[in-house]
């Protein structure tokens, strides 16, 4: 066989594999329910959840039940103040006005935001609800949805018809768009809740904490944090490891933290 074709056959090969090995990347995240940053030794001091959130250094971190310039927190922009001492962008989605500001949720992103939505969720009872939405490229040419939410809180029937039409609803958004979806938060049910059993006949992954699940840390304790994966065609993923953090008196939430593989094809 002539030498220059044998070269040329062997780089065609070389470069066929490569293209067809599935590139693979890593992703720490974060939710943390961090009581507008009072713990349960009553004290008012979100720098304990700032240090918290440095400590697992995740690219993307969901909080819920945070303030944005309310008076019984200080009447601080907690959002701006946590992605400033995180070195992150801070994106602040707002349930309601209340104390002279307004309370919510926010999202802190190590990776680049293409797009945000606060998407507003029906009947929530005592409080409105919302889940903040957003595109977030994970390679130059690859984005996933991260969801962030904090569904309602009512328990006994009413709660859970409440927290099961809110993620119906959210499902019917994210379903509009062609993405591979991360959904974290304050889901305020339990793993085997009608809400949970949708989100599993809608496709999603649970990832599965060890015996140590108890995130909720109030008088009664419970595993109401999750975080939940649906994939596509081009992108998959892998739970590596997932925690919960050892932190019993930032906020009544212990944080829960997540490394996933993500493999593109």
């Amino acid at each position: 066989m002539n030498k220059k074709l044998l070269i040329i056959i062997c780089l065609s090969l070389f470069f066929s594999c490569t293209k067809n090995e599935k590139q693979s990347m890593k992703l720490k995240i974060m939710s943390y329910n961090i009581r507008h940053g009072e713990g349960l030794d009553t004290i008012l001091d979100l720098s304990r959840a700032a240090e918290i959130i440095n400590y697992f250094a995740p690219d993307l971190c969901a909080l819920q039940e945070v303030d944005h310039f309310c008076l019984r927190s200080g009447s601080v922009e907690q959002t701006e103040y946590l992605a400033k001492k995180t070195e992150t962008k801070g994106t602040f989605g707002a349930f309601m006005p209340f104390d002279g500001g307004n309370y919510g949720m926010a999202t802190l992103s190590a990776k680049p935001i293409i797009s945000t939505k606060v998407l507003e969720l029906p009947d929530g009872i005592h409080e409105p609800r919302s889940s903040l939405i957003q595109e977030i490229e994970i390679t130059k040419t690859h984005s996933i949805l991260f969801a962030n939410v904090h569904l309602d809180w009512i328990s006994g029937n009413e709660g859970n018809i409440s927290r099961l039409n809110q993620a119906k609803a959210l499902i019917a958004y994210l379903n509009t768009l062609d993405k591979a979806v991360i959904i974290t938060g304050d889901f305020n049910c339990t793993p085997n809740a009608p809400t949970m059993q949708y989100f599993a006949r809608e496709g999603f992954v649970f990832a599965k904490k060890s015996e140590d699940n108890l995130s909720f840390q109030g008088k009664e304790k419970a595993e109401i944090d999750h975080l939940i994966y649906r994939e596509n065609d081009k992108l998959k993923f892998k739970i590596e490891k997932i925690m919960l953090l050892k932190e019993p008196i930032a906020s009544d939430h212990r944080p829960l933290a997540v490394e996933l593989s993500v493999f593109i094809n």
